[in-house]
């Protein structure tokens, strides 16, 4: 009954950290939007003031990205955010859904122009929100469905073994 009642629980476990990588992601997505629009800062300084504001792995991957522009190096920005990305990915912080959407929103650092990078990062957020919303509708329909089917799994298999 309790392997039954974990294996329900890891399930549903599994949807909703998708969906908190997507809110993070849109959370990162209005600050960066509103720091561009409204105070013109560098993006250095944006990661730097996002990674206080995010939880984590968002936290430790916008301040990764501050402190790798700050190095000034030569990397491009979306050099070090496809890195910082692909490195998130390999250990195990981010789904790959979300890691997908990270990379959409690096290549938008390639825009020209303030207005043109808003946009493209509004698009991306939009896309989020709907996204969001419907994960949210699935996972308390699915959620509900799974907890309810796996207790009964471990009641058929406590009869079943009786």
């Amino acid at each position: 009954m309790t392997g039954a009642f974990g294996f329900g629980y890891a399930l549903c476990y599994e949807m909703n950290r998708l969906l908190f990588h997507y809110k993070e992601q849109k959370q990162m997505l209005l600050y960066m939007i509103n720091e561009i629009s409204f105070l013109h800062m560098p993006m250095q300084e944006i990661f730097a003031a996002a990674s206080v504001r995010l939880k984590e792995p968002y936290q430790s991957f916008t301040f990764g990205v501050s402190e790798c522009m700050g190095e000034r190096n030569g990397r491009t920005l979306y050099d070090i955010w496809s890195a910082k990305t692909e490195q998130m990915q390999k250990d195990g912080e981010c789904p790959k859904a979300a890691s997908a959407i990270l990379m959409r929103i690096g290549e938008s650092f390639g825009c020209e122009g303030d207005k043109m990078q808003i946009d493209a990062l509004r698009l991306i957020e939009e896309e989020l929100s709907e996204e969001i919303a419907k994960m949210s509708r699935e996972n308390e329909e699915k959620s509900r469905l799974i907890r309810t089917l796996s207790i009964l799994a471990g009641l058929f298999c406590i009869v079943l073994f009786i």
